[in-house]
């Protein structure tokens, strides 16, 4: 062989690798930034805030269900424990009701479910089964301590917080 033919099988060896490394690159560049987009997204902060709301006293606290202004359904600020008299009273709500007192322009879906016998309610509405009227939806879940006033008693429950918009229809 000459001298510029293994000079040009190097060249060709040396490019196919840059360019592997380049498109290497470019999608780990991709997929980061996609994340990122999602992370800072209106949705997901909303529900980090709604979530992390639930474990504050409502406001005004003690006060009946129907004035209570800003929702939430723990104890006191002291005691972080869900008030069960709060979760039933919220069971009755609806979805503008929850967007009222969560201040959020979302739609909201709390699915609250006890793992000792499986029973579970749902504070709002479910989330509509045809996907496609929405446009993002965003879940947590969360453990808490749901505390019983009238006997004391205490049971675990399993909190599951859908954040979620639906399509604008044109």
């Amino acid at each position: 062989m000459k001298k510029g033919q293994y000079f040009s099988f190097d060249a060709i060896i040396a490019s196919v690798i840059f360019m592997m490394a380049l498109v290497l690159l470019l999608s780990y560049w991709h997929s980061t930034k996609v994340l990122l987009d999602y992370q800072a997204s209106d949705v997901v902060k909303e529900c980090i805030r709604i979530s992390s709301l639930l474990f504050v006293p409502p406001y005004p606290e003690n006060a009946p269900c129907s004035s209570i202004q800003n929702l939430g359904f723990a104890v006191s600020w002291d005691d972080r424990r869900l008030n069960g008299d709060l979760l039933g009273c919220a069971d009755r709500m609806s979805s503008d009701d929850l967007k009222k007192k969560f201040s959020t322009p979302y739609n909201v879906s709390i699915k609250v479910t006890y793992p000792d016998d499986n029973s579970w309610f749902v504070i709002g509405e479910n989330i509509p089964s045809d996907t496609s009227k929405l446009e993002e939806v965003v879940n947590m879940r969360r453990a808490a301590t749901v505390y019983n006033k009238t006997d004391g008693s205490t049971r675990l429950a399993i909190i599951d917080i859908s954040v979620y918009r639906e399509k604008i229809q044109r």
